[in-house]
C-alpha cells in the first residue's frame, strides 16, 4: 500500500509497517505434489480397497518422506474416497478366558468363505491363519469342501512347519465329523470350538475372511475354478509379503514371523494392541507374548 498509493521507496514502506526487506521479497518455494499425488493416486487404483493410512504405510516402506497429514491431504484433494459396504453386528457380551500365546505355529485359526463362479456355481474357501504372526497359511478353493479335505491341507500345512498345539473353529459338521475327531486325538493336537452363534469368539479369522473378501472376492470375477484358485493364491501371497498389517504395527506377517526367527533382544517393554478386538500384544525383554480372549465353553 505504501509503495503504490504513496509512491514511498521499498526501504522507506518497510520502515514504517515495521518488517523485515527480506520478508517482504520472501517467495515461497512450495517443491511440486505431482510426483506424489501420481504415486498415491496409482496406489489407489492398484488396491482400491486400501484408504489413505495405508497407503502411506506403503508410501513409507518404499522410502518416501512424508507424513500421514499430508498423505490425507493429497487423498482428498484427488477425490478418492473407499466406500463403506455395509455395516456389522457389534460382539456383546463378556469376555471370560485369556489364552497366553508366545510363540508362531501355537494356534490356528480357520474358518469357511463361500463365493459364485461367472456361471453361478458356487465355490467354498478354507481359511487357515496363524493367530500369532496373522500369517495366511492356506486358502483352499474347491466346489465342495469336507471333512477330509480339511484334513488334507492340515497335513500339507503340517508338513511344511510342524503342528499347532491348539486349532480353534466353530461348530461346522466339517470339523466336528468323527474322521476330524479321530485324527486330531491320533496327531494330539487340542481343538477347540467357539460357542454356536458367535463367530466374535475367533476374531483373528474373521478379521482375515472380512479382508479376504473386501479386497480379493468383491473385487474380482471369476470364469472358472482354475483361475479363483489362481487370482486367491496371488492375493495370500500379497498379503503375507506386501500388505502391511496395522495391528502389526505396519509390518506384513511374514516379516513379524522373519523377526521373531531371528529373536531379537530388547530390554524395553512395549505394548501393541492389534486391530481384532480379542488380541493384544506384548513385547517383554526381547520375547514377544500375544494374549488372546477365548471363551471357554
Amino acid at each position: 500500500m505504501f509503495v503504490k498509493e504513496h509512491k514511498l521507496s521499498e526501504r522507506r514502506a518497510c520502515q514504517l509497517a515495521g518488517a523485515h526487506r527480506t520478508t517482504v521479497r520472501y517467495v515461497a518455494k512450495k517443491s511440486s505434489e505431482e510426483g506424489l499425488k501420481q504415486e498415491i493416486r496409482e496406489l489407489a487404483m492398484k488396491n482400491r480397497r486400501y484408504g489413505y493410512r495405508r497407503i502411506y504405510q506403503l508410501l513409507k516402506r518404499a522410502g518416501k518422506k512424508t507424513n500421514h497429514k499430508k498423505v490425507y491431504r493429497l487423498y482428498r484433494e484427488l477425490g478418492l474416497k473407499v466406500l463403506k459396504r455395509g455395516g456389522r453386528k457389534r460382539a456383546i457380551g463378556e469376555r471370560k478366558v485369556y489364552r497366553l500365546i508366545t510363540k508362531a505355529n501355537q494356534c490356528w485359526a480357520l474358518d469357511f468363505e463361500s463365493d459364485a463362479l461367472a456361471n453361478g456355481r458356487r465355490i467354498r474357501l478354507l481359511t487357515i491363519v496363524d493367530t500369532y504372526t496373522r500369517e495366511s497359511l492356506k486358502i483352499g478353493v474347491e466346489h465342495s469342501l469336507n471333512g477330509q479335505s480339511v484334513l488334507d491341507m492340515f497335513e500339507e500345512i503340517i508338513s511344511e512347519r510342524g503342528k499347532p498345539e491348539v486349532i480353534l473353529s466353530d461348530n461346522g459338521t466339517e470339523f466336528t465329523s468323527n474322521k476330524v475327531t479321530r485324527w486330531q486325538k491320533e496327531a494330539e493336537i487340542c481343538w477347540e470350538y467357539i460357542e454356536p452363534g458367535k463367530p466374535y469368539q475367533n476374531g483373528s479369522i474373521e478379521s482375515f475372511n472380512g479382508k479376504l473378501r473386501d479386497e480379493c472376492l468383491n473385487e474380482n470375477w471369476f470364469l472358472n475354478l482354475e483361475e479363483a484358485k489362481r487370482i486367491i493364491e496371488k492375493w495370500r501371497n500379497h498379503y503375507n509379503t506386501q500388505r502391511p498389517h496395522s495391528s502389526l504395527g505396519g509390518l506384513t506377517p511374514n516379516e513379524l514371523a522373519s523377526q521373531l526367527k531371528e529373536k531379537t533382544s530388547s530390554t524395553a517393554d512395549e505394548e501393541m494392541e492389534t486391530g481384532t478386538s480379542n488380541c493384544w500384544w506384548t513385547n517383554k525383554g526381547g520375547k514377544v507374548i500375544a494374549y488372546v480372549k477365548i471363551f471357554m465353553i
